[in-house]
């Protein structure tokens, strides 16, 4: 099985577990593949899978954050600590497995994380865990309270 079919497989074994609470394969060619997910605040996330550079791209992993933030800083420096040793191995991404970049085009965040070692099912299980912490670990100190309810339309009487 090549590695696009595997990163799907896995995906969609996240999707059968209830993680998402949607998953489709967009297109599969020589070289990639492109996913959907519907998860976090009920956003479309697009994942594409590049053969060539080994990478797992999501192109807005956070929307709507102006890349002169605070917000944008504070984001890059605990994207950087997840892959600090001091973090658990099971919180933490293995800078000899994994490699992270963030880059911020229009607002939109983007999340990529490059395979260093071959290990896609690795790379997917920490991407996933990652987003996961994106939500609800970076979103969740009360500082982006504002943000989240004015992004995602929230009710700013429920406490997020």
């Amino acid at each position: 099985m090549g590695s696009a079919a595997r990163v799907g497989d896995l995906l969609e074994h996240y999707a059968g577990r209830g993680v998402f609470r949607a998953f489709s394969r967009q297109s599969q060619r020589p070289g990639g593949a492109e996913f959907r997910l519907r998860w976090h605040r009920d956003q479309v996330f697009q994942w594409v899978w590049s053969e060539s550079k080994q990478t797992l791209r999501i192109g807005c992993v956070l929307p709507a954050v102006p890349s002169n933030s605070p917000m944008y800083r504070e984001f890059r420096a605990w994207l950087a600590a997840r892959q600090d040793d001091t973090l658990p191995a099971h919180r933490r991404c293995d800078r000899g497995k994994v490699a992270l970049k963030t880059y911020n085009r229009g607002g939109d965040v983007a999340l990529t994380m490059t395979v260093l070692d071959a290990d896609v099912d690795y790379a997917v299980n920490k991407l996933v865990a990652l987003v996961n912490e994106i939500y609800l670990d970076f979103l969740s100190s009360g500082l982006y309270f504002d943000w989240l309810v004015e992004t995602f339309e929230l009710d700013p009487d429920h406490p997020y």
